[in-house]
């Protein structure tokens, strides 16, 4: 029984060193924001991807050093123009996510080599995800060490846009995946790590008669309490916005395949804070019903992962 105590102090310890170790990380940090393609894209689909991925090249920035003590924010902006398409017929889309990543370069060689080696015990003990194939691993070893860059991936979020099948300018968000490898963000108690992002999505168009129109089309804020660090997903169920009026598809389009300029603009803040229970600030927020439909409306999700 003494050697199981001991073996069960010793694993506790050694756990809780390493969350102490992934924490507090000082680095130069890269935000990135971005718009992914859907998945029914055909085979080129990859190299078409990589071509609207260049465009982000000039958008990106080296994060400043604004942490302080106990929190660390970012924030980013990126405009799309052709937010819809008709290239497969009915008015579509033209992306499917929003990917929001962190990437870090410690300025101590040694804390470098040492979230490597968490960073390769991570990839290598990660959980499968469901995949249209079956199942596989989310992230490769090259996802994670950007060895061309010299830096690490320490922050990845993947929030959905769904449309109305029968619609696509009713539109709702879908957060689906979180991660956090290490962060520049203090953390004095383990597994006390907590997070916000934030999501404004704002939309321009002509409407029939040809006049411009802006609005701002969704407001969405997340705080997730109790997070872990390492590559497993931190969402167990995709959480759902409330279904929201999205840019309008015009009627006689047919000789404009591509339209409609959508803003989003994203603000990441990590901090370090007591434990709480789950929160839901809006009744009935995972509400399927499209009578719930918002307009210029915000919402906040807060919660807590055991």
């Amino acid at each position: 029984m003494k050697r199981i105590l001991a073996s069960c102090l010793a694993l506790c310890l050694l756990t809780s060193c390493a969350t102490h170790r992934r924490s507090n990380i000082q680095a130069n940090e890269e935000f990135v924001v971005e718009l992914k393609y859907p998945e029914q894209r055909g085979p080129n689909r990859g190299a078409v991807e990589l071509g609207v991925q260049a465009l982000f090249m000039g958008a990106k920035y080296l994060a400043d050093n604004t942490a302080k003590s106990l929190a660390t924010s970012y924030k980013k902006s990126i405009s799309i123009n052709n937010y819809y398409n008709t290239f497969f017929g009915p008015a579509e889309k033209s992306f499917a996510e929003i990917h929001i990543k962190k990437y870090a370069r410690p300025e101590e060689d040694t804390r470098e080599d040492e979230l490597k080696t968490y960073l390769h015990q991570d990839i290598e003990t990660q959980p499968l995800v469901a995949t249209r194939g079956g199942t596989a691993k989310a992230f490769a070893l090259k996802d994670v060490i950007r060895e061309e860059k010299d830096d690490l991936l320490n922050f990845h979020a993947v929030i959905s846009l769904i449309s109305d099948p029968k619609n696509p300018s009713v539109t709702r968000l879908s957060f689906d995946q979180l991660r956090i490898f290490f962060s520049k963000t203090r953390i004095f108690n383990d597994e006390n790590l907590n997070a916000k992002v934030s999501v404004v999505i704002e939309g321009e168009w002509r409407s029939t008669d040809g006049s411009p129109q802006k609005a701002v089309l969704i407001q969405q804020d997340y705080n997730f309490r109790n997070l872990k660090y390492g590559a497993k997903n931190q969402i167990r169920e995709p959480i759902l916005s409330p279904w929201y009026y999205d840019i309008p598809v015009p009627a006689g389009i047919a000789n404009n395949s591509e339209f409609g300029v959508v803003r989003v603009s994203v603000q990441v803040d990590e901090y370090e804070g007591r434990k709480s229970k789950y929160i839901n600030k809006v009744p009935g927020l995972l509400n399927d019903n499209k009578k719930t439909i918002i307009q210029d409306g915000a919402s906040t999700i807060e919660k807590i992962f055991d």
